[in-house]
C-alpha cells in the first residue's frame, strides 16, 4: 500500500465498480493510486512522476501497465454503464454520435508501435504520431467520449489485420449501437463523408448528417439545359448565385456570445456520384462564425425529413468531440505517455478516459456541492478541486500518524519528531 492513501467517498465508489476486471487486490489497488495520482498536474506525464506523486512503488506501476492482465474493452463498457445509469450523465435521442479522429504527436519517439509521420490537426502539420479514432456522444447539455480504435498505418511493420480510419469509424458505430447508446445522427466531418459510411450508416439504420467536399459531384439540375447531371460542388456553387438567389433562404444560428447569425442556404434532395442512398444536400453561404476560415459549406444527411436548420444544429454538434478531445489531452494527459506498444498506448488511454469520467460524473452528479461554496463548472475545475480534496485527505491522514509522516519526508532530527507529535 502506499503510504498516503487519501480515500473520498465518492471517488471511492466510482472506482469500486471497475473491482470485477481485475484478478487481485494487488491491481485493483495500484488501478485506484493511479486514478488519483491523474488528478494532480505534472509538467510531464510519466509513470514515475505519477509513482513519486502518489508515493507509489514505481515498479508495482509499470508492472500494472505491462505484464497485468486486465481487460481494456471491460474497463470502458463498465463506464458506459455508469454513465448510461444515470439521468444526469447518460446519452439520449437528442444528442448525436460524432466520429474523428485525434493524433498525439511523438516527434522524438520513431521506435513507437504504429506511430509515423502523418497530418496532426493539433499542430496544423504533419508529425510522427499516434492516432486514434473515437465517437463521441454530444448533446446541446452534455458530452462524453464513448470508445476509441487505435490506427495502424499500413506503413507499419507487419500490422495485424490493417484498418483504414472508414473502417474503424463504422466499427465504432456498430458497438455505439450494440451498447445501446441513443442519438439522432451520425455526425462527421468531410474526411468520413465516403459513400461507404453514408451507405453503412443507412444499412444500420440510422442517421448520417456531414459535411462533403466540395470537389464531391452531386446530381444536379442545370438551370440552363434544365438537365439533370453530376456537378462538384465547386460548379453548382456559382450556378447558385446566379440563376438561384431569389430562392435563397436564412437560418438562425446560435452563436458563442448568445446571439444568432443568419446564414443563406439553398438545400434539395438528391443523390451523390456512386452512392444508392438519397440525401438531402445543404449549400450554406456563410462562415458558421468569426472564427470559420471556409465562406461556403456543403452539408448531406439521410434524414429527409429533417429541417435545414434543424440539420445544420444537428451538424454542429460535432465540435463536442473537439472539446472532449482538448479535455482529454489538456487535463488529463490523453496525448503524454512515454511507452513504445500499442497494449500499453491503449491502457493509457482507457486511464485518461477514465479519469475524464470520473471528473464528468463529480461534476454531473453535483458530488462538490456540499463540500464547496462554489461547484466546478468545468472538466478542468473539477480536476482542480478534487486534486485539493486530496491534499487535505492525505494532510489529515498524515497529522493521524506523525510516524508516517516522520517516515515520508525522511525527517532524521528527534526535536522535529517530537513537534510532530505535539
Amino acid at each position: 500500500m502506499s503510504i498516503i492513501s487519501p480515500r473520498l467517498r465518492f471517488i471511492e465508489k466510482f472506482l469500486a465498480r471497475f473491482n470485477s476486471v481485475f484478478s487481485t487486490e494487488h491491481q485493483r489497488t495500484v488501478f485506484k493510486e493511479f486514478i488519483y495520482g491523474m488528478f494532480s498536474d505534472y509538467k510531464r506525464l510519466s509513470l514515475a512522476a505519477i509513482a513519486d506523486n502518489t508515493h507509489t512503488n514505481y515498479q508495482r506501476l509499470q508492472y500494472f501497465f505491462s505484464e497485468a492482465n486486465w481487460n481494456i474493452k471491460e474497463l470502458n463498457d463498465i463506464r458506459i454503464k455508469i454513465l448510461q445509469n444515470q439521468r444526469t450523465t447518460k446519452a439520449n435521442i437528442k444528442g448525436v454520435l460524432a466520429i474523428d479522429d485525434t493524433a498525439c504527436p511523438k516527434p522524438h519517439a520513431q521506435k513507437t508501435e504504429g506511430a509515423q509521420v502523418q497530418y496532426c490537426g493539433c499542430l496544423g502539420k504533419e508529425e510522427n504520431a499516434n492516432v486514434a479514432v473515437a465517437s463521441c456522444f454530444v448533446s446541446n447539455s452534455k458530452h462524453f467520449p464513448v470508445d476509441f480504435k487505435s490506427y495502424l498505418p499500413i506503413t507499419t511493420p507487419n500490422p495485424k489485420n490493417f484498418k483504414s480510419k472508414l473502417d474503424l469509424a463504422k466499427e465504432l458505430i456498430a458497438e455505439a449501437i450494440a451498447k445501446g447508446i441513443p442519438f439522432k445522427s451520425v455526425v462527421t466531418d468531410s474526411w468520413y463523408t465516403s459513400t461507404d459510411l453514408i451507405e453503412f450508416t443507412a444499412s444500420k439504420n440510422v442517421f448520417l448528417t456531414a459535411e462533403v467536399k466540395i470537389n464531391r459531384s452531386i446530381f444536379f439540375t442545370h438551370p440552363q439545359t434544365k438537365q439533370w447531371r453530376y456537378l462538384t460542388g465547386d460548379k453548382i456553387i456559382p450556378l447558385i448565385k446566379e440563376f438561384y438567389p431569389h430562392k435563397l433562404k436564412t437560418a438562425a444560428i446560435p452563436q458563442a456570445d448568445g446571439t444568432n447569425k443568419n446564414v443563406l442556404y439553398y438545400a434539395f434532395k438528391s443523390k451523390l456520384r456512386d452512392c444508392s442512398t438519397e440525401v438531402q444536400v445543404i449549400f450554406i453561404f456563410d462562415k458558421w462564425s468569426s472564427t470559420d476560415d471556409k465562406n461556403t459549406h456543403i452539408l448531406i444527411t439521410t434524414d429527409l425529413a429533417m429541417s435545414v436548420r434543424s440539420a445544420i444544429l444537428t451538424y454542429l454538434l460535432r465540435w463536442g468531440i473537439e472539446e472532449s478531445f482538448h479535455e482529454l489531452k489538456d487535463t488529463f494527459c490523453f496525448d503524454q505517455y512515454q511507452v513504445r506498444h500499442q497494449e500499453q498506448i491503449q491502457k493509457h488511454w482507457i486511464m485518461s478516459f477514465l479519469s475524464w469520467t470520473l471528473a464528468y460524473w463529480i461534476k454531473q452528479n453535483g458530488c462538490l456541492s456540499k463540500i464547496l461554496n462554489e461547484a466546478p463548472q468545468t472538466i478542468g475545475e473539477c480536476k482542480q478541486a478534487v486534486a485539493s480534496l486530496i491534499i487535505i485527505d492525505s494532510s489529515f491522514l498524515l497529522s493521524k500518524n506523525k510516524e508516517l509522516a516522520a517516515q515520508l519526508y525522511n525527517i532524521k532530527s528527534e526535536r522535529f519528531k517530537k513537534k510532530l507529535k505535539n
